[in-house]
């Protein structure tokens, strides 16, 4: 397309430059005109704004020269063929401004000439395109950003269309299945490759998020490569559901966790070789104290020594079956006092049921073994009809637990403190970063344990 309108600035007829003039200055777009050589002979004042330079300067310059040199191979070309065949053309480039900073623009470009049909100039309509190409580079890079996090992740995307019955294609989700990236995958040929027992849990979950009117919901499978190789998923889907209530599709996103199944396993079978090897330890160290102790006179210490490595097998049973991650602080002080409770309800206890991590868990097995021993010797289980409360709470972020008996015989403080004393109010305390304080009342003997709630410690459910 080209224009045979001559609008050079020496047009001799007023009225026609007069509302030329007017449009030309007038349009939203940026217009500029440029001879045969690309040099600027007419710009409004749009295109001014736009290059961020004024009509004077932009007069004693070529468009090659604010053009950015990136597009010079891509215009130029087109800029020579406009001129010779006045062929119309279009082009996305970017101008350079003074200050350094950028302009995409869209340019629609034509041929003009004068009434014999030969060219005078060139006029280029400008789009400022900016904000558009800011945003599609922006939405470039954030997309190359989840691909690298999602390769890096062995994630992908996926997502079901239910009515269809068939799974969207994605290279992403192929990589990951190891089926080939262009190769459409189907719902069935998905559901097969799923071991039959996690496929079964998977539809209950999802029929339960259904039922529940939740639409989210999220397991671990494992999936059977085309190879025969199982690779552990965790899957996490939504639900998109119509107007109706009926589900439209599933969208979702798949990562594989083989590597850290593995490991979990791994950290199983070291810790289980752990347990067994310490459970070894203290039946030795049991045996060494019988024999150390054999035909000793001091039968007494003997039995507290034993008795304290009972307590602290105990404690690390107890916790070989958590896993060595938190134990139930109800069940670790009962699992203390079992060999000490006469099982008439004379042992008593009462509080939140706390789980505390290991280190806590083995420290107060071992006081409430001493508090036990104390109370079966001298104190409310020495008799028929003495009671031990053990009572805790959690106030101000700080867990306190408190030791009581009563009804035993009637208590005098010791002339001298022994180990399970020594033990309770310097190592305890120590242990749980906290107080012990014993007090031998007449009534009977009280032990009040102030510790800090650590993060670790929460509330069992």
């Amino acid at each position: 397309m080209t224009s045979t309108i001559d609008i050079r600035p020496e047009w001799s007829a007023p009225e026609q430059d007069a509302e030329i003039a007017a449009i030309f200055a007038q349009t939203a777009a940026g217009l500029a005109q440029v001879d045969l050589n690309g040099r600027f002979t007419l710009v409004n004042d749009r295109f001014c704004e736009m290059v961020g330079r004024s009509r004077e300067e932009l007069l004693t310059l070529r468009m090659q020269e604010i053009t950015h040199p990136d597009h010079l191979a891509e215009n130029e070309p087109l800029f020579d063929r406009a001129v010779r065949d006045g062929a119309h053309y279009r082009i996305e480039k970017r101008y350079l401004r003074p200050d350094g900073s950028i302009l995409w623009v869209d340019n629609s470009v034509t041929v003009i000439r004068k009434e014999d049909g030969s060219p005078f100039g060139v006029l280029a309509a400008s789009i400022d395109i900016t904000g558009r190409r800011e945003t599609e580079a922006a939405l470039r890079a954030s997309e190359l950003r989840l691909r690298l996090a999602m390769d890096a992740g062995r994630m992908a995307v996926w997502e079901y269309d239910v009515r269809a019955g068939r799974v969207l294609h994605s290279s992403d989700l192929n990589r990951l299945l190891g089926i080939i990236e262009t190769r459409d995958v189907s719902y069935d040929d998905m559901r097969g490759r799923i071991e039959a027992e996690d496929l079964v849990r998977l539809s209950e979950l999802a029929r339960a998020s259904i039922a529940r009117r939740e639409p989210h919901f999220q397991a671990e499978i494992r999936y059977r490569l085309s190879r025969g190789e199982v690779r552990w998923l965790l899957v996490s889907a939504e639900f998109q559901l119509t107007d109706d209530g009926a589900v439209d599709r599933i969208i979702g996103v798949a990562l594989d966790i083989t590597d850290r199944k593995r490991d979990e396993e791994h950290q199983r079978l070291l810790v289980h070789e752990l347990n067994h090897r310490v459970k070894n330890t203290l039946a030795v160290v049991q045996a060494l104290a019988h024999q150390s102790f054999a035909g000793s006179a001091d039968e007494e210490r003997r039995q507290a020594f034993e008795g304290r490595l009972v307590a602290l097998a105990g404690a690390h049973n107890l916790l070989t079956r958590e896993s060595w991650e938190a134990a139930s602080m109800r069940d670790v002080i009962l699992s203390a006092a079992a060999p000490c409770d006469p099982g008439d309800g004379r042992f008593r206890i009462d509080g939140p049921d706390m789980r505390v991590p290991p280190k806590t868990a083995v420290a107060l097995a071992l006081a409430v073994h001493e508090l036990c021993t104390n109370a079966v010797k001298y104190g409310a289980l020495s008799n028929d009809r003495g009671i031990v409360d053990v009572r805790w709470r959690i106030e101000g972020g700080r867990v306190h637990l408190v030791w009581a008996e009563r009804e035993g015989p009637p208590v005098a403080p010791p002339e001298h403190r022994g180990f399970g004393s020594r033990m309770l109010e310097r190592a305890l305390a120590s242990e749980l970063d906290g107080s012990v304080t014993l007090d031998f009342a007449p009534e009977g003997v009280r032990c009040t344990i102030v510790s800090p709630a650590p993060e670790e410690i929460f509330i069992a459910r």
